[in-house]
């Protein structure tokens, strides 16, 4: 989240949580230097886990200047994240399944936290419009940009509201275009216009035909172009940009990227402890499940989970994630352990699904067929209510080895 960087993203299989944050900050400077500076600082927290120091300098940057929208945007975007964490969302595979074709259901979400929300991004909207009107540059129009990709994001995540984020985001695109032209040198753009491209690209049949109707493209290799662009060594978008690739390059397949793109984030923010549950997951999706559980037992012996800011059923997915890579490792009583321990620890549905799925697994080739047959019951059962085809898939392989 540097403060001279964008957010993208129009449905609700893009959002970038592995860190806690994704883009949603400043370009060039119109507004107080000491404004942007401290949202630039506010946004370092933020990255680190640290919102309640993060929220007080953002405090400290609406003083600065009242008429920016950018500290407004920043507390909106700080506030969805506390939002998706209570809704439990932490690591990447929650936005790597298949993209729902009509809108989703969502944890409902506390109602303080979204009042906040709401009134941080309707300031940001308004002085952002007030911005456009007086100045046709670049910036004004990266400030309406990103405040309606912010938008667009919190309906796609939060609501499960996959075409309803298409009006925010199709101007979201329009106004980053404009500053783009305006300024061909403003790479803060590509973020948001490269995760459009891919976003639509993915998007089920009739859903891209209406998006392309409505003025939103979807070029695949074109989108990757433009946020490896923005996720150069040294540019100002770079942790973004490698913020939204983890999630990217985790649903292309390529994982051991992503696992790259990780370790790179760990040496800058050490104190984001969903880095490492990340990692975890990266390591077992790359097929190296020694070193997955190398990963998450530095944050499973600190109980890491019990440092803020708090996450719904975080404890269920590092207990979750180790035993799997056990049980890939051949550790198989440690990573019954691990498994029930998590079974116990209030898991959402979802998780709640993938770990009877692995005990079914564990049964299966123990030679338990009956233990095996009630877990990918209950695994289907869970998965069905997490809204999680993945999970779905696996345990109708699982029941269907077993002849049902």
């Amino acid at each position: 989240m540097h403060p001279r960087s964008a957010t993208a993203t129009l449905t609700a299989l893009t959002a970038i949580v592995t860190a806690g944050l994704v883009v949603l900050a400043e370009a060039r400077v119109s507004a107080s230097p000491a404004s942007r500076e401290r949202t630039q600082q506010a946004f370092a927290l933020a990255y680190d886990l640290q919102f309640q120091a993060a929220h007080e300098t953002l405090a400290e940057a609406v003083t600065a200047d009242p008429t920016d929208p950018a500290p407004h945007r920043a507390i909106a975007a700080v506030i969805w994240v506390e939002i998706l964490f209570a809704q439990g969302v932490a690591t990447f595979e929650a936005f790597t399944g298949e993209v729902p074709k009509g809108d989703v259901a969502r944890p409902q979400p506390p109602a303080p936290l979204v009042a906040r929300y709401r009134e941080a991004i309707s300031k940001a909207a308004r002085l952002a419009d007030i911005q456009v009107a007086r100045h046709d540059d670049a910036d004004a129009h990266y400030q309406v940009g990103a405040t309606a990709a912010l938008e667009s994001l919190y309906r796609g995540t939060v609501e499960g509201r996959t075409v309803g984020a298409f009006t925010q985001g199709r101007r979201a695109v329009a106004a980053m275009e404009r500053a783009r032209a305006r300024d061909p040198g403003m790479h803060e753009t590509a973020l948001l216009l490269g995760m459009s491209e891919y976003t639509v690209s993915t998007l089920p049949w009739p859903v891209r035909t209406l998006a392309r109707v409505q003025g939103l493209s979807g070029n695949r290799r074109k989108a990757m172009t433009l946020l490896h662009e923005a996720a150069t060594p040294g540019a100002a978008t770079e942790t973004d940009a490698r913020l939204l690739l983890i999630v990217l390059e985790a649903r292309e397949g390529r994982h051991a990227e992503v696992v790259d793109h990780l370790r790179v984030l760990q040496c800058r923010y050490p104190r984001n402890r969903l880095l490492w549950l990340n990692q975890g997951a990266a390591l077992l999706a790359a097929h190296e499940p020694e070193e997955a559980g190398a990963a998450l037992s530095r944050g499973i012996a600190d109980r890491l989970w019990e440092a803020p800011p708090p996450v719904t059923g975080e404890a269920a997915l590092w207990l979750a994630h180790r035993g799997t890579a056990l049980a890939r490792a051949g550790h198989r009583a440690e990573a019954i352990a691990d498994l029930q321990r998590g079974l116990e620890s209030t898991p959402r549905a979802w998780v709640r699904g993938r770990i009877h799925c692995q005990l079914g697994d564990l049964a299966l080739s123990g030679g338990e067929p009956d233990r095996a047959r009630r877990e990918f019951q209950a695994a289907l059962a869970y998965s069905e209510r997490g809204g999680d085809q993945v999970g779905v898939a696996r345990a109708r392989r699982g029941m269907e080895a077993l002849g049902r």
